[in-house]
């Protein structure tokens, strides 16, 4: 059950890291690349409420992207999915023996 639940977080975490990229560049702001991308565009579909409108959705991703990454690590470590376990530590050798015997 929980492989498929880690799954399923995982898809809903890259689709909502998209939308929050796609939200985040369609916001007005100092001439950057929301003109590029249709920012004036996105005023017009939305009327004249579009930029609160993109603040909500950047809120809304932003919550969900944040709970997909808490959920995400918990998963993890229940799993015992970390990196640092699947790193096989290398074998002690035994110490050679030492010739203690005194010299005559």
């Amino acid at each position: 059950m929980t492989p498929i639940l880690y799954g399923l977080i995982l898809v809903v975490h890259i689709l909502v890291s998209f939308v929050l990229i796609v939200v985040i560049l369609l916001q007005g702001g100092r001439g950057g690349l929301s003109e590029a991308l249709g920012g004036a565009a996105a005023q017009s579909l939305f009327g004249g409420g579009a930029k609160t409108v993109l603040t909500k959705a950047t809120a809304v991703c932003a919550g969900l992207f944040v709970v997909t990454c808490l959920s995400l690590a918990y998963l993890s470590t229940v799993q015992g999915r970390s990196v640092l376990e699947q790193i096989p530590l290398p074998q002690a050798e035994p110490p050679a023996p030492s010739d203690t015997s005194p010299s005559q």
